[in-house]
């Protein structure tokens, strides 16, 4: 028996004042030593003024 799985995450920061921003580091990617399949995933990041290091 085969169970696939969706999973959704947001993260959305709100400031009562303004400050700076600054680079993050986000490790959302599958392991490569995972025995499970992953059989699709992406990243979606806002505003579009990002960079990716794959």
């Amino acid at each position: 028996m085969t169970l696939h799985v969706a999973l959704t995450h947001t993260t959305t920061y709100k400031y009562d004042r303004l400050v700076s921003l600054a680079p993050h580091t986000i490790r959302l990617r599958p392991a490569p030593h995972s025995r499970t399949p992953v059989l699709s995933y992406s990243l979606r990041v806002t505003p579009k003024d990002h960079f990716l290091n794959w």
